[in-house]
């Protein structure tokens, strides 16, 4: 079993060194810290994925003083890639389909859609041919984030929060046209938000808190229907809603996506109580049917859910005091393993932990930020 004070001593001696990696006592788990760099807006929200693999290399979107940025990252240093935006205070979600990467950057009240298609000879990411210049969304009043995916027809779908309620949107290619808003839900708080996720069989989900309700909310979409045909609303985990505290849900969530159809989703709960978790995985099967709430953690917030391909392992992250760390289980039989610190930096708190919505095999990069840098990791598991 891998001591949590062991590896913090090798952790902490790894970013005194700047760019050593520090292993893990378990044979093949290392982590190595990056050089972080100055940004205009954290790494935040909550659902949103900002860096994907391709080719070999991690990619990221930021913004800095000129602008919404690609960034390249060259061994442990976070190079400019790619002017994307004039704006600078955007927050961005990525979806990588194969050679091609969708970049979402919400700001006040819209959305920008920034497309960009790789140049394999160049290895270089060039504004895609089919769509050169952004589509501008317009969101609704009181919008706090959105996200997207794309199913396996092409359509790509836009989920976000309105005041009260949750919306879908789609667009086919090359996605400079989009539909109204539809409405999957309403009554929710107008701090609950959303994340919508595709599935492998053409399917797509919308997840969302109700902080009325104490509940999380679900719809599918079928991915032979209609795109405003969708079927009535699940209640994930139900058998775990419990009357404590302010309830089970929060506006903390993030998704993945097995090849398998397995929707995991990292979400935080009100319980606020000793005892309950505040932590925690929903686990939605392909038949449609949602496990109970799995525990993670009993203190924490803003996780992540991802997907190490290599071993089917779910991996959990998220803030745990000033920290940033990981908890891992088996796909099978859940339960998390040791808490296992990913990044901290002395004297600052890291927050809003950030990767990719792809799964990955045996090495994984991540982004935290403070107040003004963001600060990243390569962890490499067997």
């Amino acid at each position: 079993m891998r001591s949590d004070g062991f590896f913090f001593g090798l952790l902490f001696a790894a970013i005194g060194m700047g760019v050593a990696a520090a292993v893990h006592a378990e044979e093949g788990v290392s982590t190595t810290p990056l050089q972080g760099f100055a940004v205009t807006a954290n790494t935040g929200e909550k659902p949103q994925s900002k860096l994907w693999c391709h080719d070999g290399r991690w990619w990221a979107v930021l913004p800095e003083t000129t602008g919404s940025t690609l960034w390249r990252l060259d061994d442990t240093r976070w190079t400019p890639a790619l002017h994307l935006s004039d704006a600078t205070a955007s927050y961005a979600d990525a979806r990588r389909v194969d050679g091609l990467t969708h970049v979402l950057l919400l700001g006040a009240g819209r959305g920008e859609l920034v497309s960009l298609a790789y140049d394999a000879a160049a290895r270089a990411y060039r504004f895609w041919p089919e769509r050169p210049s952004s589509a501008v969304i317009p969101l609704d009043s009181g919008v706090e984030t959105a996200t997207i995916d794309v199913d396996a027809s092409g359509r790509l779908w836009l989920a976000s929060d309105g005041e009260t309620d949750i919306r879908v949107r789609w667009s086919a290619p090359p996605y400079s046209a989009w539909s109204a808003p539809l409405v999957l839900a309403t009554g929710v708080d107008s701090d609950d938000i959303c994340v919508v996720a595709a599935f492998p069989n053409g399917d797509t989900g919308v997840l969302w808190s109700n902080q009325q309700t104490r509940r999380f909310g679900f719809r599918l979409h079928p991915g032979d229907a209609a795109p405003a045909d969708w079927l009535p609303e699940e209640s994930p985990g139900a058998a775990s809603a419990l009357p404590v505290g302010d309830g089970m849900a929060d506006d903390h969530m993030n998704c993945a996506v097995a090849p398998d159809g397995t929707l995991y989703a990292a979400v935080k709960t009100s319980y606020d109580t000793k005892g309950y978790p505040l932590i925690g995985l929903l686990v939605r099967r392909p038949s449609g049917t949602w496990d109970g709430l799995y525990h993670v953690d009993d203190e924490g917030t803003r996780p992540i859910a991802l997907l190490n391909e290599k071993n089917g392992a779910i991996l959990v992250a998220y803030r745990h005091g000033d920290v940033i760390v990981y908890r891992e289980s088996a796909p099978n039989a859940i339960a998390f393993g040791p808490r296992h610190i990913l990044m901290e930096k002395s004297g600052e708190r890291l927050n809003n932990v950030t990767s990719t919505k792809d799964r990955f095999s045996g090495e994984i990069v991540f982004l935290a930020s403070t107040a003004a840098t963001a600060e990243g990791v390569r962890l490499t598991l067997p």
